[in-house]
C-alpha cells in the first residue's frame, strides 16, 4: 500500500486540575492511533513505577517541580551509571562522536569570542565552561543526555555588553568581566526562582512556529558571523602588504567554502557504494573532523614569504591555559567590588533577556533530547536541570568565564548515537518485540557515562592548544557556514517559503512533498509562511539595533503567547494541526504502520549526520493515500461550500 509521510508534532493534551489522563490501552481491533498517547511495554512499565505522575502546575505548589523531579530520578541515578559501564568499550564510539560535535563550535565560539571582546575572551574559557557545564549536567543533572555547550546567541549577548562596557565611562574594557559576572549572578538567581515556580510546565507550550522561527534566526545569524570573519581575512595580516593581505582573504575564502563542500560530501557517506558499511558509517559520524584535518593539511600548500613574523593563511589565536592572560579572568571575583553599584542595577535588563534566553534555547534543548521519537523509559526533570543551570551559570559568573546552557544539534544527536549502544531487545513469547516497544538496535542507552567521557575528552582540549594553533582561521568560518546550512534540513519552514515559487502541480511521479501541501489550503499556508517570515525579518532587524539589539531573545519568547492567543483566531485548527501542533489541536489519524523513521525521512534532514538540527520537536505518523486523499476531499468540499455561501 502506498502511504505519504504527515507531520505531527507531540500534541499532549494536558489533564486538567485533579483529573488524572487514563492509561492507554491495546485491543485487537485498534484502528485508530492517538498521537498525543504513547503506549508504554510492559518493561517500561516496570522501569517507570518509581515515576511521580502527580500534577504540576506553573506558580502553584512551590518547589513541587524540583521536588516531583529528584523523586523521580534519583532512584535511578545508579541505574544511569550501571548503564554506560555496562556497555564496556562501546561507549566510547557515541562519546567521541558527540565530543567531535562538541569541540569544534568550542573552537569557533572561542575565536568568535576572541575577535569581538578584543581578547578578553578567548579559546581556553571557551573549552574550559563546556567541560565544566559538561560535567556538572552529567554527574548532578536530572537528565544526563542533555549536552551543554556555549551557544551563538550567547556570543552575540557578550558583543552587546562589550560594546556598552567599552563606552560606559565608569566601567571601560577593565571592568567588562566583573560586570558580566553581576549579569551572571543575577541571571543564576532567576534561573532559581523560575524553576522553583515551577515555570518549566510551559515547556509544552514551545511550539515549532516559536523554534523554527529561532532556528532560523540562529541559521541566519551563524552565515552572518561567517561572513564577517572571512572580511577580517582581508585585513590580516596587519604587518603585510595589500597583496598579501588580498591573497590571504581569497586563500581563506577557498579553504572556508572547500570545508563545507568536503564535511557534506563526507557526511554522505552512507549512500556510497564504496568501502563496506562500517567504514563509510564512520566516514559519515566523523565527517567534520575529518574535514578539519584535511583542510588543515591544505592550508599549507600556500605559505607567507620567509623571513617574515605574520602568517598566511591566519590562524587561530589560542593560548595555554596556563598562560597569565587566560588566568587574569579566573580572579574576576576580587573584581566584583569594583563595579559601580548603579551599574549592578543596569546589570538586571541583561540578566533578565539572558534568562529568557536559556528558558527558552536550554528547555527546547532538553525537549529535543527525549522526544517520544526516542521512546526513552525514564522521566524527563525539566525543573531541575533549570535549576542546575542557573547553578551552572552562577558559578561561571564567579569565575569569569560566558555561561553554557543547552545545545543544540548535539543534544539530539548525543541521544540518536546512544540508540542500541551495549544493548539488545528481548523478545516476548513470540518471537518479536512488545507492542509499541522499541526494535531490536533502537533502544536508547540512557547513562550518565558518555556525557561524563566526551565532557573529559573536552578538557583535555585546553592543553591542546600547540596543535589547536595549526587550524586556519578559515576552517572555523567555514564551520559556521556549515552550522548554517546545517540548521535549516528538517525545518518546516524553509521549507514553506519555498513554495512561493514552487509549482507543486508540475511534480512528476515519484516526486513527494510533505502532507501538508495537500492537506492544507495554499492560501492559509501562504499567510501562515508570510506571518513568520515578517516575524523572522523583524526579530533580524533588531539584531542590527545597535545596544537595543540584545532584547532579541525577549522577541523571540513573545512569539510563544503570540502563537496561543493570536494564530489561533486566524487560522483554523484543521490548518494548524499540521502547519504547528500544539496542545490547543488535537488530530486522529488511521495509523496502520509504525512511525517513519527519521532518518529515512527526506524531508527531516536525513541525509545529514547530524539529523536535521533544524527540526523541531516533531512526531512523525505514517497515513495511508486513501486518508489522505479522503481528508483533502473534505476540505475541497467545505471550501466549495463556503465559496456558495458567499456567492449572492
Amino acid at each position: 500500500r502506498a502511504h505519504v509521510h504527515l507531520y505531527i508534532p507531540p500534541c499532549r493534551r494536558r489533564p486538567t486540575t485533579n483529573q488524572r489522563q487514563p492509561p492507554p490501552t491495546m485491543t485487537s481491533e485498534a484502528a485508530v492511533d492517538v498521537v498525543s498517547v504513547s503506549v508504554p511495554t510492559e518493561e517500561s512499565e516496570e522501569k517507570s513505577m518509581v515515576a511521580d505522575e502527580s500534577e504540576v502546575q506553573a506558580f502553584v505548589s512551590l518547589g513541587k517541580g524540583i521536588a516531583k523531579d529528584f523523586r523521580n530520578r534519583w532512584p535511578l541515578y545508579g541505574d544511569d551509571w550501571r548503564q554506560g559501564f555496562g556497555a564496556g568499550v562501546h561507549i566510547f564510539a557515541p562519546a567521541t562522536y558527540i565530543f567531535f560535535a562538541s569541540v569544534l563550535p568550542a573552537l569557533t565560539f572561542g575565536e568568535q569570542f576572541r575577535v569581538q571582546t578584543e581578547g578578553q575572551f578567548s579559546i581556553p574559557h571557551i573549552i574550559c565552561a563546556t567541560a565544566m557545564g559538561g560535567f556538572i549536567q552529567s554527574i548532578l543533572g536530572g537528565q544526563p543526555l542533555l549536552i551543554v555547550g556555549i551557544a551563538g546567541p550567547v556570543v552575540m549577548l557578550y558583543q552587546y555588553l562589550f560594546n556598552y562596557c567599552k563606552e560606559a565611562e565608569d566601567l571601560g574594557v577593565e571592568l567588562f568581566r566583573p560586570f558580566c559576572s553581576w549579569v551572571l549572578i543575577i541571571t543564576g538567581g532567576l534561573h532559581f526562582v523560575i524553576a522553583f515556580v515551577n515555570a518549566s510546565e510551559y515547556v509544552h507550550s514551545f511550539t515549532r512556529f516559536a523554534g523554527e522561527t529561532f532556528g532560523s534566526l540562529i541559521g541566519i545569524l551563524f552565515f552572518q558571523a561567517a561572513v564577517k570573519g572571512l572580511q577580517l581575512e582581508f585585513e590580516a595580516p596587519a604587518e603585510a602588504s595589500l597583496a598579501y593581505r588580498q591573497v590571504n582573504g581569497v586563500w581563506s575564502i577557498f579553504l572556508a567554502l572547500a570545508y563545507v563542500m568536503l564535511t557534506v560530501w563526507l557526511m554522505q557517506a552512507r549512500s556510497w557504494h564504496v568501502a563496506n558499511p562500517a567504514v563509510r558509517a564512520v566516514v559519515a559520524d566523523y565527517g567534520a573532523t575529518i574535514a578539519v584535518v584535511f583542510i588543515t593539511v591544505l592550508s599549507y600548500a600556500v605559505r607567507a614569504p620567509s623571513g617574515v613574523d605574520w602568517q598566511l593563511p591566519m590562524r587561530v589565536s589560542c593560548k595555554q591555559v596556563y598562560d597569565p592572560e587566560v588566568t587574569e579572568s579566573w580572579n574576576t571575583i576580587s573584581k566584583l567590588g569594583q563595579v559601580p553599584a548603579s551599574q549592578i542595577g543596569v546589570a538586571i535588563i541583561p540578566a533578565v533577556i539572558l534568562t529568557t534566553l536559556f528558558f527558552f534555547d536550554h528547555n527546547v534543548s532538553s525537549q529535543l533530547a527525549q522526544t517520544e521519537e526516542f521512546k526513552l523509559k525514564k522521566p524527563p526533570a525539566y525543573h531541575w536541570d533549570f535549576a542546575l543551570v542557573g547553578l551552572i551559570t552562577l558559578l561561571m559568573g564567579l569565575l569569569g568565564m560566558p555561561p553554557p546552557n543547552g545545545a543544540i544539534p548535539q543534544s539530539p544527536m548525543h541521544t540518536r548515537c546512544l540508540q542500541g549502544v551495549g544493548q539488545k531487545l528481548e523478545p516476548n513469547s513470540t518471537g518479536e518485540g512488545a507492542p509499541g516497544a522499541p526494535k531490536r538496535g533502537e533502544v536508547v542507552l540512557e547513562n550518565r557515562l558518555s556525557n561524563f567521557i566526551q565532557s573529559l575528552l573536552v578538557g583535555l582540549c585546553m592543553f591542546l592548544s600547540p596543535v589547536i594553533r595549526l587550524m586556519p582561521r578559515a576552517v572555523l568560518w567555514g564551520y559556521f557556514i556549515f552550522m548554517a546550512v546545517q540548521s535549516f534540513p528538517g525545518n518546516q519552514f524553509i521549507h514553506r517559503v519555498t513554495l512561493f515559487v514552487m509549482d507543486v502541480k508540475s511534480l512528476r511521479a515519484g516526486e513527494s512533498q510533505p502532507a501538508y501541501v495537500e492537506l492544507v489550503p495554499m492560501s492559509d499556508t501562504l499567510k501562515f509562511t508570510a506571518m513568520q517570515l515578517g516575524v523572522l525579518l523583524v526579530v533580524y532587524a533588531v539584531t542590527w539595533a545597535g545596544i537595543y539589539g540584545i532584547s532579541f531573545p525577549l522577541l523571540i519568547m513573545l512569539l510563544v503567547p503570540f502563537r496561543q492567543y493570536v494564530l489561533v483566531r486566524l487560522f483554523p485548527a484543521s490548518s494548524l494541526i499540521h502547519l504547528d501542533c500544539a496542545p490547543d489541536v488535537e488530530l486522529k489519524v488511521e495509523a496502520d504502520m509504525e512511525n517513519a523513521d527519521h532518518q529515512s525521512d527526506e524531508w527531516s534532514g536525513g541525509s545529514f549526520s547530524l539529523g536535521g538540527s533544524g527540526a523541531f520537536v516533531q512526531h512523525k505518523t505514517l497515513v495511508t493515500e486513501s486518508e489522505a486523499r479522503r481528508l483533502s476531499m473534505e476540505r475541497r468540499m467545505s471550501m466549495e461550500r463556503k465559496n456558495k455561501a458567499a456567492t449572492p
